[in-house]
């Protein structure tokens, strides 16, 4: 049994922008680093490294499903799992495999019943005495939870939840001090749709992007199912990287109400995938890549007559050449030449904030790319219409601490 422990360290990269310590659930003020690593994937200079600890902990006893148990500490409850060998329901897809989390403690879906409570099991630390539950049968009796931020117009022209945590680890997020946080109260899909206070008459229109919405399935499936019966008529659009969307959570979420799905296609050849989206393990980058393909093609082909979809390609060329891009073009045609396709401009955002902003003529030519391979329905989503991605250095301006 492998028993390393490891500290949190930063080094001379870190701008003081404090997102590490305010926007993230961090146990180091209270318990000390347990060596989660959340910080290491939210930090914008990526100035976080984790160290071996000088000297080995204690021993920490607990029981899990009824079984005494042992580790050295700190270490977070996940982990002390994973070391056990031991998967837990939220760490496990249908077919028993390792499912894909967020490592930043906001998608809740590492849910374990921590002394009857719900509790994530990423950065929570492993504690002395704890009673662990990870029985599935147990488990899905506890209503699920998430992170998220509720926004109303204005800005924005429609209702929308803000899913906190992503499977990717994208350079250029956008979203990124909103996809990495994890502060701020879970809620359950039916606290979350009442918090919303929809007006069946007028909000016609509900969205739920992110971050990625498709981590933590029981949650968002219920949470559709909710929006469905306070806003009977209402559309709902998931905007999603696609990468989780098998045929059947596909089916499931347009029975539980999902008539609008936008996927964020990010490339087409496995490098590029890998670059742009920093999933570092190639085995997990292919399944990824290859869903959100073929969620396109099962999207079309089987509930193209009933749900609406528009596919986003997010590209810059500094990672996608334009022969990449006609081979985007190209397999979508192969698919439906009609599917409505935007092209997203990729601006300087999180860790890639030194890149250059994209002239209009380089979104142009990228749009002609996949008209002439054969896309009828081609727009751009660049310059004024894309807010500006925040600063790190906004972080720190705006917190009343500093």
């Amino acid at each position: 049994m492998n028993s390393q422990r490891f500290i949190a360290t930063r080094n001379d990269d870190c701008v003081r922008c404090h997102f590490c310590e305010h926007y993230l659930a961090c146990a180091a003020p209270q318990n000390g680093c347990i060596g989660c690593g959340a910080c290491l994937i939210a930090c914008p200079q990526a100035a976080k490294q984790l160290k071996p600890r000088a000297k080995e902990g204690s021993a920490i006893h607990f029981s899990l499903d009824g079984k005494a148990c042992m580790v050295k500490g700190p270490v977070s409850i996940r982990n002390a799992l994973k070391e056990l060998q031991k998967t837990a329901k939220g760490l496990t897809d249908d077919d028993g495999h390792e499912h894909a989390l967020c490592g930043t403690g906001g998608c809740w879906h590492c849910g374990v019943l921590v002394d009857g409570v719900l509790t994530r099991s990423c950065m929570t630390p492993l504690r002395e005495g704890m009673h662990i539950v990870t029985d599935p049968e147990i488990l899905q009796h506890a209503e699920p939870k998430r992170i998220v931020t509720l926004m109303r117009p204005a800005p924005h022209y429609h209702p929308s939840i803000f899913t906190h945590g992503c499977n990717y680890r994208c350079d250029l997020c956008h979203n990124w001090d909103m996809t990495f946080s994890s502060t701020g109260n879970a809620l359950k899909p039916s606290e979350t749709v009442s918090q919303l206070n929809l007006n069946p008459e007028d909000d016609y229109w509900i969205g739920i992007s992110g971050g990625e919405p498709t981590l933590n399935r029981a949650w968002l499936i219920e949470t559709v199912r909710e929006l469905r019966r306070a806003a009977p008529d209402s559309r709902i659009q998931l905007d999603t990287n696609a990468s989780l969307l098998t045929h059947a959570y596909i089916d499931k979420l347009v029975e539980a109400g999902i008539t609008d799905v936008s996927p964020d296609l990010k490339a087409y050849r496995l490098d590029t995938f890998m670059n742009v989206c920093a999933v570092q393990s190639a085995a997990h980058a292919r399944v990824y890549l290859e869903n959100s393909w073929q969620a396109v093609r099962y999207l079309n082909t089987v509930h193209g007559q009933h749900v609406f979809m528009a596919v986003s390609i997010p590209c810059h060329p500094r990672i996608h050449t334009l022969t990449e891009l006609k081979e985007m073009a190209t397999a979508l045609v192969e698919i439906n030449p009609e599917i409505p396709v935007t092209l997203i401009e990729l601006q300087p955002a999180f860790r890639r904030r030194d890149w250059p902003r994209l002239r209009p003529q380089t979104m142009q030519e990228a749009m002609t790319i996949m008209q002439t391979a054969g896309l009828q329905r081609v727009i751009i989503q660049g310059g004024q219409g894309v807010p500006r991605a925040v600063d790190p250095l906004e972080i720190d301006l705006c917190s009343e601490a500093f």
